[in-house]
């Protein structure tokens, strides 16, 4: 394990150099670490150390009185942040830009292993995907595959808000494709893709990162996602469940994630995109006729909902399966054969809308 404590004149490292005595009245410099002692002591090659200097920014920070560059316990944290992230397959200069990002608070709970900050927010998305992922097609992790950590969803988190700070979308694109290999698209979305998201938005809030980041950031993983679902045409059979926003809704990622999970099982889907009309979204129903429909809505709705009204011409047994915070508590399903579940979290809306074995798709 790395001491990352500093340590006493006493018991300092081989190779480490003496700090210049300060003149009287003045403060004695922090101690600090050449470039040969903190390649041994984090197994890094000097000449790397010294490239991620020159070209990144990551380097020694201190000077001593003679002019001598020396590496602060900070600046060795940075290393060993950046040392992570390029291991992961994170490019170069977005791994130097996430890092130089963070003050020293955040990369000691990056390199603590904070578990956290990758954690959903209320709202943030559809949540947690249940235990067994199945045997998911193109863009998901299959059984048995390694997972990736928390940790490591947090650095991968940090990566993308860097490559939309430098408005990197090859980058980015990158980093959305390896969170997909390395996890089911469920898992990536509340894990990484939702955090990160909601970290750019944060970001162009407090006037920190401009609008153009952000949708890029979003524009990026629309891409994605949809490059999952086409993947996984050939798998999908049977009526595909119906995916709409409430009438008035714009945030549509979530609806798209879910697509991509769904693709991922088999099955079909008709994407019906945000805002979509009640009575655009019943005449859809009836033409198509499906079994079951996933609405989304993160704005909040009247309890006296219009929809449901609408739905009473429905004669069909249907599933409506409704996601999002936007929803009020006590929702009254319909009179008729239409039954209204709430789902709680991303597991729980892929199992309404997934048919369980045996179970006709039509």
């Amino acid at each position: 394990m790395i001491d990352m404590n500093p340590q006493p004149a006493a018991s300092r490292e081989p190779g480490q150099t003496e700090p210049d005595h300060p003149e009287p009245g003045e403060r004695a410099p922090d101690l600090g670490w050449p470039v040969g002692v903190v390649s041994e002591r984090l197994a890094i090659a000097a000449p790397t150390l010294r490239s991620w200097d020159r070209r990144h920014g990551i380097g020694p920070s201190l000077r001593t009185r003679g002019n001598h560059r020396r590496y602060t316990e900070l600046d060795i944290r940075r290393v060993l942040l950046m040392s992570r992230l390029t291991a992961q397959g994170v490019p170069a200069q977005s791994a130097a830009d996430s890092v130089l990002a963070m003050d020293s608070g955040a990369i000691a709970e990056r390199l603590d292993g904070d578990r956290g900050s990758a954690a959903p927010a209320e709202g943030d998305g559809l949540g947690r995907v249940p235990g067994e992922p199945g045997e998911p097609g193109v863009g998901g992790a299959r059984a048995g595959e390694v997972e990736g950590s928390e940790q490591d969803a947090t650095d991968l988190v940090e990566a993308i808000v860097g490559a939309a700070r430098a408005l990197d979308p090859r980058t980015m694109a990158l980093l959305y494709r390896q969170v997909m290999r390395r996890r089911d698209v469920g898992r990536a979305w509340v894990e990484v893709f939702a955090p990160a998201l909601r970290r750019v938005g944060d970001l162009w809030e407090e006037g920190r990162l401009g609008v153009q980041s952000e949708h890029l950031t979003s524009e990026l993983l629309q891409s994605e996602l949809r490059a999952v679902v086409r993947a996984n045409r050939l798998r999908v059979a049977g009526l595909p469940v119906v995916l709409a926003s409430a009438d008035d809704e714009q945030h549509h990622l979530p609806l798209l994630a879910l697509e991509a999970e769904l693709a991922c099982h088999g099955v079909a889907s008709l994407f019906l995109g945000p805002r979509v009309p009640s009575d655009a979204l019943v005449s859809a129903l009836r033409e198509s006729q499906p079994r079951a429909v996933f609405l989304w809505a993160s704005l909040a709705r009247p309890q006296a909902e219009p929809f449901w009204r609408d739905l009473e011409i429905i004669d069909w047994p249907l599933e409506v399966v409704i996601g999002g915070p936007g929803w009020p508590d006590g929702i009254a399903a319909p009179e008729g054969p239409v039954t209204v579940t709430r789902a709680a979290d991303f597991g729980a809306a892929v199992t309404a809308l997934v048919p369980r074995p045996g179970a006709s798709v039509g």
